[in-house]
């Protein structure tokens, strides 16, 4: 996995559109684009720092996969995947999901 394959990633796992990343960043879409994109354009490193705060995650984890600072840095791949379809539900939906997850977690003794 490279730097675009990463911040493809987390992006999509952020819940953001590229749309607003690039917003976030401060950046145009256009520029965001080259960075996901077959061009493979790696940012300066003033972009990359902000486009890691904006993913909260580390532009060492970016650049080379490893020493993510987010807590869900050793989480496994279900757990990233569970987070990011809670983070995409609507309220109602995210407070039923959270209600139910504690009732699990209640009869299950923990």
């Amino acid at each position: 996995m490279d730097f675009r394959e990463r911040l493809r990633d987390e992006i999509a796992f952020s819940g953001l559109s590229n749309k607003e990343v690039a917003a976030k960043a401060g950046i145009t879409i256009r520029s965001l684009v080259s960075y996901v994109s077959s061009q493979a354009c790696i940012p300066s490193a003033e972009v990359a720092v902000r486009l890691a705060k904006v993913l909260n995650t580390s532009v060492e984890y970016l650049v080379t996969g490893e020493n993510s600072k987010t807590s869900w840095e050793n989480s496994n791949e279900e757990s990233r995947k569970l987070l990011y379809v809670y983070k995409n539900l609507p309220e109602a939906q995210r407070k039923l999901l959270l209600a139910v997850a504690e009732d699990i977690s209640k009869c299950l003794g923990h």
